[in-house]
C-alpha cells in the first residue's frame, strides 16, 4: 500500500487535508460548482533573461511549486520543475512562449513532490538537460520519504493509489462546501479548490521520480556572460537540504519553500536552523526574491515578519516544553494571534491554512528542537 509523504500534488486526499479538523456533513450538492478552467500556472517577466511561472491567484491550498526561467546564452536553467506530470507539461509549454533555447538543466530546490513531479515532462522534452539538488534532496527523492512513489517509470499501481486517494480529497471537498456554517470567504475558497483540483488530479497519471544526474554540498556555479546562477545551501530551514538559487546580476533570489507567501508551510521543519538561514538570505542584497509558492518578493517585508514568526514559536516552546508538557498541551497554549494576523489580514481562508500548514506543524518542529528530537523528513 502506497504512503504519500506530505506536501506532493495530492496532497488534498493525502496528508495535508488529512490534518484538517472534522467538518459537520450538511445535505448539498457539489456539483452545481462550475468546472475547472484548466488555468493554473502564469508566466510573467521578472527582469532581464529571467521570468517567474507560479501557480495563479488567488491562493490554492493544493500546492504547486513556482518554477523560476533563467535565460542562459546556450540555453535555459528552471528552477523546480511543477508538481505533477500534467503541470509539467503546460510549464514546457510556457517556457517555449518566452525562449526557443532547450533546457539545459533543471535545479530541484527541494524533497517535496510539487516541485519537481513535472520532471518526466521537462525531461521527455529536454532529455540532456542536468537534474541538479543538494546532495540531502537526493537521498530523499530515491529513498526515503519519496521511495513509494514510482522511480524512473510509471507504475499502474501507483496511478490507482493516487486516484483513490482522490477520491478522499472530493469527499472532504463536498463536506466543506455543503458546511453551512462556514464563512463566505472559506466557501468561496473551497469552491475555486474543487474547481482547481479537477485539472490537478488528472495532473497526476503516470507521475514517477526523475532522479537527479548530480548534487552539489554548498555551491555549484552554472556560469554566463549574461545570467550566471549561483546554487547554494545556506543551511537547514524547511528541509535538511534546501537549495537557495543567486543570480548575482540580476539581483534575484530563489528560495523554494524557505519562503513561501502568502502564509508559509512548516511541516517537518528546522525552526532554530530556518532563521539563520533566512538571515543569510537577507545578506545576499536581493532586490526580486522568488518564494517556492506565491508571489514574488520586492522588498525585505514578508523575509522579515517570517524570521520574526519562527522567532515567537521558539520563545514560546521553549520554556513549556522545558516545563515537560506534551506537544498536545503546548498546542493549546501558543498564542500566535497577532502574527497570523498580519499574515492573513483577517482572512479567514488564509487562517484556516496558516493553522494547517504553519501552525501545527511549525509548534511541533519547535517542540521536537527543544525536546532534542530527530526531525525526520516526510515524518508527522
Amino acid at each position: 500500500m502506497h504512503r504519500f509523504p506530505k506536501l506532493t500534488l495530492l496532497a488534498l486526499g493525502a496528508g495535508l487535508f488529512a490534518a484538517a479538523a472534522p467538518i459537520s456533513l450538511h445535505a448539498a450538492d457539489a456539483s452545481a460548482v462550475a468546472p475547472s478552467t484548466g488555468h493554473v500556472e502564469t508566466i510573467e517577466p521578472l527582469a532581464p533573461h529571467v521570468w517567474l511561472i507560479r501557480q495563479a491567484e488567488p491562493f490554492q491550498p493544493q500546492p504547486v511549486g513556482n518554477v523560476t526561467v533563467i535565460e542562459q546564452a546556450d540555453g535555459l536553467v528552471l528552477v523546480d520543475a511543477g508538481g505533477s506530470p500534467g503541470s509539467g507539461r503546460r510549464i514546457a509549454d510556457l517556457v517555449r512562449s518566452v525562449s526557443a533555447k532547450p533546457v539545459k538543466a533543471v535545479i530541484v530546490t527541494h524533497w517535496h513532490g510539487d516541485h519537481y513531479l513535472g520532471l518526466p515532462a521537462i525531461s521527455a522534452a529536454w532529455p540532456d538537460a542536468r537534474i541538479i539538488a543538494h546532495e540531502r534532496t537526493a537521498i530523499h527523492m530515491t529513498g526515503a520519504p519519496m521511495a513509494n512513489y514510482p522511480q524512473g517509470a510509471p507504475d499502474a499501481e501507483f496511478d490507482r493509489a493516487m486516484q483513490q486517494q482522490g477520491e478522499g480529497a472530493i469527499a472532504f471537498l463536498r463536506r466543506n462546501l455543503a458546511d453551512e456554517s462556514l464563512s463566505e470567504a472559506e466557501r468561496a475558497g473551497f469552491a475555486r479548490t474543487w474547481n482547481a483540483f479537477q485539472t490537478l488530479r488528472g495532473d497526476m497519471g503516470g507521475a514517477f521520480v526523475v532522479p537527479p544526474t548530480e548534487s552539489f554540498a554548498d555551491r555549484l556555479v552554472l556560469d554566463d556572460p549574461e545570467a550566471p546562477v549561483e546554487i547554494l545551501h545556506l543551511g537547514r530551514a524547511n528541509t535538511d537540504g534546501d537549495a537557495i538559487v543567486w543570480l548575482p546580476r540580476q539581483r534575484i533570489v530563489a528560495t523554494g519553500d524557505v519562503v513561501v507567501a502568502p502564509v508559509p508551510f512548516g511541516f517537518g521543519s528546522h525552526a532554530g536552523d530556518w532563521i539563520e538561514t533566512l538571515a543569510r538570505i537577507r545578506a545576499l542584497d536581493f532586490a526580486i526574491l522568488v518564494p517556492g509558492h506565491g508571489v514574488a518578493q520586492r522588498d525585505h517585508v514578508y523575509l522579515d515578519r517570517l524570521t520574526d514568526l519562527l522567532n515567537a514559536v521558539r520563545a514560546q516552546v521553549a520554556p513549556l516544553a522545558a516545563e515537560g508538557l506534551e506537544l498536545a498541551a503546548i498546542r493549546e497554549r501558543i498564542d500566535l494571534a497577532e502574527h497570523k494576523a498580519l499574515f492573513t489580514a483577517g482572512d479567514p481562508w488564509l487562517g484556516r491554512w496558516f493553522d494547517q500548514y504553519w501552525a501545527r506543524p511549525l509548534v511541533e518542529a519547535a517542540w521536537r528542537e527543544a525536546t532534542g528530537q530527530e526531525v525526520v523528513q516526510g515524518g508527522g
